[in-house]
């Protein structure tokens, strides 16, 4: 017997509107979320973006995981734990976690939310990230996949295939953004 599953789409707080109303979006690019070893294709994408800090505002609010912090304390440096700590890219990067309204302020204050699913979501998208950045007015940047009905490539969000084409993607709008 297995469980029966449905789907759940949390769509749009109110609370989000006095948010998407900002125009002043000094931040250029930020992602809010977990940095454990559960997110490998996650963090090559961080780590392509913190790339682009000397033309870009990029900043990262990660809440690392308890296995993080012991890959990066200095007693375990030289255990094969590479893939498991933070890149200097993306630790340059990087600023404690936020919540709440300050995640909501943070949010319109940022041009593009960068979200990157798990690793075992496989082809599923459409966290909670997604639907808060895009109810507080930023642009959407994921990874490609099956969305929930309203987060389509190019018409209410951009998609990356790759870290490289995320680069490219962030770059380009920036690039033109008014």
């Amino acid at each position: 017997k297995s469980w029966k599953t449905a789907s759940f789409f949390p769509a749009h707080d109110p609370e989000m509107n006095a948010y998407a109303v900002n125009q002043d979006r000094p931040v250029d690019v930020c992602f809010v979320g977990g940095f454990s070893r559960h997110h490998l294709h996650r963090t090559a994408v961080l780590d392509a973006i913190a790339g682009l800090r000397d033309q870009f505002d990029i900043r990262y609010f990660l809440d690392i995981s308890r296995f993080t912090k012991i890959a990066e304390h200095r007693l375990a440096a030289f255990l094969p734990l590479g893939p498991y700590r933070r890149s200097n890219e993306i630790r340059s990067a990087c600023r404690g976690p936020v919540f709440g309204r300050d995640y909501y302020k943070l949010l319109s204050n940022t041009k593009i939310v960068l979200n990157g699913s798990i690793d075992m979501a496989e082809s599923e998208r459409g966290n909670m990230r997604c639907f808060e950045a895009m109810g507080c007015g930023a642009l959407l940047l994921s990874d490609d996949g099956h969305y929930p009905q309203g987060m389509k490539h190019k018409e209410t969000m951009l998609a990356y295939s790759s870290p490289a084409e995320a680069v490219e993607i962030v770059t380009e709008t920036l690039g033109n953004w008014i």
